[in-house]
């Protein structure tokens, strides 16, 4: 199952040239093997919000990562001391969206606007929840004008939180369809 990791960074002002600087220093990454990609930006409603999005073959690829690279890179990097502070979840898919596109990662490269939903859902309205992503949201969005493609992602703690990533040709698509 794929690992989709969501990091949040709050920052001040002042500070936010220099995250976004001290974010490029991840560019390391890309040859470690299980990386599929990673696509971040800042927060629509919060502007001194960082979200992060890394996806990872599996859980095996991902532990490798933590384990090996992790501290090395964060060695590198002064990112640390640009941010307030930082959450971090673990997600894994539950259920790969196709679009246009068959693979997440060719989705958010072809993508011009990119649509997280995050929802915490009470504790006896999962299963429905899960239902109607699965029968009504998905296949409503597989088959929508510009859509190229998402996942549908439970955390690995949490688990009454969901994450729905989506990909887009651009946001007047997702706008005005939705």
């Amino acid at each position: 199952m794929m690992i989709i990791k969501v990091i949040t960074c709050k920052v001040s002002e002042e500070s936010k040239e220099d995250f976004f600087e001290e974010q490029k220093i991840w560019k390391a990454l890309s040859p470690l093997n299980g990386f599929l990609g990673q696509v971040g930006g800042w927060s629509n409603k919060e502007p001194l919000t960082a979200c992060i999005f890394a996806f990872w073959e599996n859980q095996e690829a991902y532990q490798y990562f933590m384990e090996k690279a992790h501290d090395e890179i964060l060695l590198h990097s002064n990112q640390s001391s640009t941010y307030k502070s930082i959450d971090v979840t673990l997600y894994e898919e539950s259920v790969t969206i196709p679009g246009s596109e068959k693979k997440i990662i060719h989705a958010i490269e072809d993508s011009k606007y990119v649509r997280v939903a995050m929802a915490q859902v009470k504790p006896d309205h999962v299963d429905h929840f899960i239902d109607m992503q699965k029968t009504i949201w998905n296949p409503g969005m597989m088959v929508a004008e510009g859509f190229l493609g998402g996942s549908f992602a439970i955390p690995k703690k949490r688990m009454r939180d969901f994450l729905v990533f989506t990909c887009w040709e651009n946001e007047r698509f997702y706008v005005e369809k939705h």
